[in-house]
Order: structure tokens, then C-alpha cells, then sequence
């Protein structure tokens, strides 16, 4: 959460316990080791041991040592600026009364080294401040850190335990002396440090270095870093816990059903990283993976320089958590992974991490704790800083890139069914089937709205449990084209159908020649009542003909001239033309809703993506308003709703209807072969096991 706070401190052989919320000073004190907050803020009187000198001493040094503040912002509440780490140290310092502004008017800051991510600690010099009164601090006299020069250490336990000289302990009487860091005595410590990192606290050690000479410091860091940092006295740790934010665990689970690695690679101590891995999901609670799954740095580079490629491969292949990392550790772990072909996301803050950023096929920065160098080197900036961000992200953008499937196999599918429709009238010498504007319309009106609405399809189920894609698959998938090719075919044949059958019905004929031949003097055509009722109609005859046959319709009417508008030439290719543009925008608009799933029947949520509905919603009113505003009907489209007979509507409905029904039929006959990223993997049975495209942390 960033929201790092004290809960426990060491110094002198002796626990401490931290009480208190977030980062309020006026809430909490410090207890002795087992001591119980009933409220979690107010520890009983005979517990409290704010006063004790171990745990003034270790917070003042461990104040001299940090840069961080805290203040009241103007919401009213308590925030810490600075460095995440030092914030549980001014925290804690400052529920004891103790502020970084008070002691620095007796404390002289000489000089300063950053910490480094090699150096693992940071280094402060103090001297006493000129003209200050004489403080009232509950020092440790044995510490001397009233001396002329002070060195005050903060950093990594294990590393400051190597410069140390000698360890604060609790003599035979109870006070605190100094004692030989010998191996034993560094071994209790290390325990300690162990103890505190199983329970997933983050441990600084604080030591210090008192001395009488005051003559003028190196101005090169490394000979400055070490003429200070050599028989260190350790005065105490302080044990800080980091909560995870809210939904990390579930998004790394998430992550790991989607076939999406996550691997922590941090500064921690490797008990720490152990325990916050197994809070957050990263290793298992069982510790099956703690000896595999976690591993200290140093065993990239065992004896100072790293394994081999192969070396390197097999353990970034196996392992998930990463401790005690340098900068250019993760920079070849980068590096590992993307030679075993893994697709590789690696976040950063901090300037080192540029690098490692850059090398990551996607380099994530921190909006918020960033720098600038950071966001400079990454491809994508988390405005919250949050993992579950990069989760939600890969969780989008497998949506977006679904939806752009969907989308192209739409649209392909219906412009190859209307061009082999067309191309279908031309070969076989039919009229062709619609005019140039009315393609038009197709293409700007039925087509393209509901193609843009399933680009913005919502989430299927399941599409977190999908494998992730190669960077090198196209879009169009093998199995896509012949969904494509079947469903446009699919469109052919259902709109042929009922085109072939207009004609039929209204011209008597099928063929072009055939409909507009001069020589042509009778044609047997539908009744306008019923389907597939006949009525035959002859030139030059005369009512009452036995030749002709005319319904109730036609009674009074001169039947030549009805013969006329009938069957013959334009009127007759006019209404099957009509007939057939209506059926193909319904089975248009239809194959959209088909087409929001590949496995996935119609009836399955048909609704639930409002894009859809309006686009389908447009597309109709726009065929209404194309088939019965006068002008637009007629003399711009070519289109004659009231010349089409009921039973035109009928036809038109039956062809949608097929077109539909045909689709759907091939979508359940191809779910018996589903294509490759739709099999359930063996892998993701495997809860821990690697999978194929890692993010980094």
C-alpha cells in the first residue's frame, strides 16, 4: 500500500512493540516485547517504554539517519514525505516526542551518503550543533552519541552485521552495554532478523560510530564510505510492515489463471520476501517453494561475477522471488527471460531501474513515487501505483484485442458474402442483385455501426483463463478465415435463396435474358394472396381470355398492363431486389449478434452490450426510413417496399432467419474442434508452475 508503519523494534536483547494507525503521532507508544494494545493504540502504563534509553537511542540515530518528514497536510491528516522506509522511523520517533526539527538544533548534519543498492545502507555524520543547549534525550552513555563526530548507519542487517565491531546487549545487571560482535553474538541477531522477516516486517538495522576526530572527510564517496563505515557499534533494529494493498493477492491469482507470471524482484531481506510472497500468492503457504522458488541474488553471481546464460535460464525458469536484487540483477533477469522467449514487463521507480525498464518488452513506471528518469525509460506510466493496475490492463487489453477479432471476422465475413453474391448474379447471368447505392448503404449502415460496436464487446467469461498470444500471431487465425469464409458463405446461400425465389415469384424467370427478352409474351408469376399460388399473364389478350387467370386483385383492372408492371424487365428485378436488400440487412444485423462469440450460442447474453443494441436499433430505422420516405425509396435507392406483397416480407424474413440459424449451426459443429487458445492448458493446473508470459514487479 506504501503505507509502511513500525509494529516492532530490537535493541539490547530486548523486544519492543509498536502500537498505533497509519500515520498518526498521536495515536500509539512503544511497549515491551509481548506487551497487548486492547485497542490496538493504548498499551497498559506498567507495559510502556517510551523512555527506555535502547529505544531512544536506536530512533534518534536512526532519525539523524533518515531525510523524511512529517506533517499535517490540509485535509487534516498525517502524511510522511520522503523515502518510504524512513517514513516508520519519523512516525515512531515522533509518537515518543522526538522530531527530526527539535534534535537537529542539537545534532549538526556534516555529511551525507546516500544509500545504494550495492552499498545496502546510508550514512550520516553528526557533530554536536554550536551554542546548543544541553539536551534532555534519554541517551545510552556507552553509545557516546554526544561524541565529536558521529557515524550513523542505516540500512541492511547483514551487511551492517559485517562492519560491526561490537553489539549493544544487556549486561549481568540489566543495562545496556557494548560487547565483541563475535560470531555468536552476530548469529543471535541474524535469528532475530529471521524471526522478524518469517512474519513478513521489513528490518532495518541502525548502528552508529562515535569518534574523536573531526578533521575534514574525503570528498570521494567510496574512500568517505570507507573511512566511516568500519567497527560500527549495531544499537538496535526497527521491524516495519508494508500491508498489500486490497486486491493484490486476488490479481496475482487472476494473473496466473491468464498463464501471466509474476515475479517479485525486490530489495528485501529473503525471509521477508519469502513471507510477503506467500501473503500475496506469489509462493505457496506451505513453503513447498521457499528453497526453489526463492533465491538471494548472490546466487546469480555466486562469486561476484554472473553464472552463464544457461546458469542464469534455469534459475529464472523456476524461481519467483528475486531478494536482495541490484539494479543490474534485474537487468539480467530481463534479459534471461526474454532469451527462454517469454514476453517479459518489468516495473521500476527508481533511477537504476531505467535500464531494466528499457530492456522489458514493457517497462512500467510509478505515476506516483516515480522519477522522472524511470518514466522517461518505460512504456507505460501506472497513475496509482498499483499492481492490480498492470492486472486490469493485460485483463483490457485482451478485451480490446477479442473485440478487434471480432471485428474483423464480421466484417469480412459479410463483405465477402456480399461480394460473392454479386459476383454469383454475374456469372450465372441473373440480375444483378442491388445497385451502387445500395452497396453503399450496406457498407456505411448495416455494416460498419455494428462492426464498431463489437470492437467495444464486453469481457466473454473465461477470457482471463485463455492462453496469452504470441507476439508474432496475426490477427487473422487460420481457424478465423474459415469462420470467415463459412459464415460469408453461409450469408450467400441464404440471401441467394430468397433472391432466386423473388424472382421466380414476381418476374416467372431466373435469368437475366430470360426477364428482359422482347420476344417475351407470357410469364407465370405469384398471386398476390397466398405463396406459391400461380397466376399467368399474357400479352394481347382480352378479359375473359380461359388464358388468364386473374385473382380478385386484378378483377377490372386492363390485365396487359398489369402483365407489365408484373413481370416484366425493371419492375419485376425491383421487387426481388427489395425483397433481397431486406432480408440481407436483417441477416446483417443478425450476424452481429452471432458474431459477439465464436463458441458462445446467440441467446447467451445477447443484450448486454448496449453498443450493439443501438447500432442494431440505427440500422433498422435507417432501413425504414431508406424503404418508405418518399424520393429516398425510389428514385435514390431503388427500393419498393409496397410493390414486394406481404409474402415478400415473409421471404425476407426467412432468408434472415437462415442466414442466422446457418451460423449458428457452424459455430456448434466447430466447438467439437476448437481451435488451439480455446483447449484448457495442462499448465494451468499446475498452480505454481511457469507459464508463458511473465510480468515483473
Amino acid at each position: 500500500e506504501g503505507k509502511m508503519t513500525c509494529v516492532k523494534m530490537y535493541s539490547s536483547s530486548q523486544d519492543f512493540v509498536v502500537s498505533g494507525k497509519g500515520f498518526d503521532p498521536t495515536q500509539g507508544s512503544v511497549a515491551r516485547g509481548g506487551a497487548i494494545a486492547p485497542d490496538e493504540v493504548n498499551f497498559p502504563e506498567e507495559d510502556k517504554r517510551n523512555d527506555d534509553p535502547r529505544v531512544v537511542s536506536t530512533l534518534v540515530s536512526a532519525l539523524l539517519c533518515s531525510n523524511a518528514t512529517l506533517s499535517l497536510n490540509e485535509e487534516g491528516f498525517w502524511t510522511p514525505r520522503g523515502n518510504s522506509s524512513e517514513a516508520p522511523i519519523v512516525v515512531v520517533a515522533a509518537k515518543l516526542g522526538i522530531w527530526g526539527s527539535d534534535i537537529e538544533k542539537y545534532f549538526e548534519r556534516v555529511t551525507e551518503i546516500p544509500f545504494s543498492s550495492s552499498r545496502k545502507m546510508m550514512v550520516c555524520v553528526t557533530e554536536p550543533a554550536k551554542n546548543a543547549e544541553k539536551h534532555e534525550l534519554a541517551l545510552i552513555p556507552e553509545l557516546d552519541l554526544d561524541a565529536p563526530r558521529v557515524a550513523h548507519v542505516k540500512g541492511a542487517p547483514n551487511y551492517i552485521l559485517n562492519k560491526c565491531s561490537q553489539i549493544l546487549v544487556d549486561g549481568p545487571d540489566g543495562k545496556p552495554m557494548l560487547a565483541n560482535a563475535d560470531e555468536a553474538l552476530k548469529k543471535s541477531v541474524l535469528d532475530k532478523v529471521d524471526e522478524l522477516s518469517k512474519q513478513a516486517l521489513r528490518v532495518l538495522a541502525i548502528a552508529v560510530r562515535p569518534t574523536q576526530d573531526t578533521s575534514e572527510l574525503p570528498e570521494d564517496v567510496e574512500q568517505k564510505f570507507t573511512l566511516l563505515v568500519k567497527d560500527l557499534i549495531l544499537v538496535g533494529l526497527v521491524a516495519s510492515i508494508d500491508p498489500e494493498r486490497d486486491g493484490v493477492k486476488q490479481a496475482v491469482e487472476d494473473a496466473r489463471n491468464a498463464h501471466v507470471r509474476t515475479i517479485m524482484i525486490t530489495g528485501d531481506y529473503l525471509l521477508t520476501a519469502q513471507a510477503i510472497a506467500k501473503n500475496i500468492a506469489i509462493l505457496p503457504k506451505d513453503g513447498s517453494l521457499d528453497e526453489t522458488g526463492a533465491l538471494d541474488c548472490n546466487g546469480l553471481r555466486p562469486e561476484g561475477d554472473y553464472l552463464p546464460d544457461e546458469g542464469i535460464d534455469a534459475l529464472t525458469g523456476k524461481v519467483n522471488v528475486f531478494a536482495r536484487a541490484k539494479p543490474e540483477d534485474k537487468l539480467e533477469i530481463v534479459k534471461s527471460l526474454q532469451r527462454q522467449g517469454l514476453v517479459c514487463a518489468m516495473t521500476g521507480d527508481g533511477v537504476n531501474d531505467a535500464p531494466a525498464l528499457k530492456e522489458a518488452d514493457i517497462g512500467v513506471s510509478m505515476g506516483l513515487e516515480g522519477t522522472e528518469v524511470a518514466k522517461g525509460a518505460s512504456d507505460m506510466i501506472l497513475t496509482d501505483d498499483n499492481f492490480c493496475s498492470i492486472v486490469k490492463a493485460v485483463r483490457k487489453g485482451r478485451v480490446i484485442y477479442s473485440g478487434i477479432e471480432k471485428f474483423v471476422s464480421f466484417i469480412m465475413s459479410v463483405h465477402f458474402a456480399e461480394v460473392l453474391q454479386i459476383f454469383l448474379c454475374v456469372v450465372v447471368g441473373m440480375p444483378i442483385m442491388r445497385s451502387p447505392l445500395q452497396i453503399l448503404f450496406l457498407v456505411l449502415v448495416t455494416d460498419l455501426p455494428p462492426a464498431i460496436a463489437l470492437g467495444v464487446e464486453p469481457a466473454e467469461d473465461g477470457i482471463m483463463d485463455a492462453k496469452p498470444r504470441p507476439k508474432t500471431q496475426p490477427v487473422v487465425l487460420p481457424w478465423m478465415w474459415r469462420c470467415i469464409v463459412a459464415n460469408g458463405m453461409i450469408l450467400t446461400a441464404s440471401i441467394m435463396a430468397i433472391y432466386v425465389v423473388a424472382l421466380h415469384a414476381y418476374a416467372g424467370a431466373f435469368f437475366q435474358k430470360d426477364i428482359v427478352k422482347e420476344s417475351r409474351s407470357s410469364c407465370r408469376v405469384w398471386r398476390t394472396t397466398n405463396f406459391f399460388s400461380y397466376i399467368k399473364l399474357k400479352d394481347n389478350h382480352e378479359e375473359g381470355d380461359p388464358n388468364v387467370e386473374p385473382d380478385g386483385e386484378l378483377k377490372g383492372e386492363d390485365l396487359a398492363d398489369v402483365k407489365f408492371e408484373r413481370c416484366y424487365g425493371k419492375f419485376a428485378i425491383r421487387r426481388a431486389r427489395t425483397c433481397a436488400f431486406i432480408s440481407l440487412v436483417w441477416a446483417e444485423n443478425l450476424r452481429a449478434y452471432t458474431a459477439r462469440s465464436f463458441t458462445k450460442p446467440i441467446f447467451v447474453k445477447t443484450f448486454n452490450n448496449p453498443a450493439m443494441n443501438k447500432a442494431v436499433f440505427t440500422a433498422q430505422i435507417c432501413l425504414y426510413c431508406a424503404l418508405f420516405i418518399p424520393g429516398l425509396n425510389e428514385a435514390v435507392l431503388g427500393l419498393y417496399p409496397y410493390e414486394i406483397n406481404w409474402w415478400g416480407w415473409v421471404l425476407a424474413f426467412i432468408g434472415a432467419f437462415l442466414a442466422m440459424a446457418g451460423c449458428e449451426l457452424y459455430k456448434f459443429v466447430s466447438s467439437f474442434f476448437p481451435p488451439a487458445e480455446y483447449v484448457e492448458p495442462e499448465m494451468k493446473k499446475k498452480k505454481f508452475a511457469p507459464t508463458e508470459v511473465i510480468e515483473e514487479k
